[in-house]
């Protein structure tokens, strides 16, 4: 498990992506009837990989 998180920040981080939200700068929050979006908290909705890893 802790060798695919890592590829997979290594692969985000190429992409100048942040890799909790993939870029997009939003989360999605699963709910019982109705899934949300919510600002990425680690990259601050920016999508950006450089502002990930100043914040994790």
């Amino acid at each position: 498990m802790e060798k695919r998180r890592k590829n997979h920040i290594e692969k985000m981080k190429s992409l100048g992506k942040c890799p909790d939200c993939r870029g997009y700068g939003v989360v999605i929050v699963p709910m019982h009837y109705i899934g949300s979006n919510v600002e990425c908290y680690t990259c601050k909705g920016t999508g950006e990989y450089s502002v990930w890893e100043n914040n994790r």
